[in-house]
């Protein structure tokens, strides 16, 4: 499983988060911003460059702003849980994660 590292140095806000999520995923230009746009091209697929498996670690993010660490989790939580569902219906797991490397 391939790991891609996502260097928060520098992040201030949310969408400094989601600007970096959406390169990383090499997301189209129409790509949504809200949790559930990330969980459907994450999991669902299909739209972004980037192709499962893969695990996104954020590295570097020991100062990042409460409601950006809010949002990487909400994303990451949606994301493990849209899996393990998928894979209960259909028994096909999509190898994809998000998470915070420390």
């Amino acid at each position: 499983m391939r790991t891609i590292e996502l260097d928060a140095t520098g992040w201030k806000t949310p969408f400094d988060f989601i600007s970096a999520l959406k390169a990383t995923l090499g997301a189209p230009e129409w790509h949504g911003s809200n949790v559930v746009a990330f969980v459907d091209s994450m999991v669902a697929g299909g739209i972004n460059a980037l192709k499962p498996p893969y695990v996104i670690k954020v590295v570097n993010a020991a100062e990042l702003a409460p409601e950006v660490i809010d949002l990487i989790r909400a994303i990451s939580s949606a994301v493990e849980s849209t899996r393990l569902r998928r894979l209960a219906r259909t028994g096909e797991d999509v190898a994809v994660s998000l998470g915070i490397a420390n």
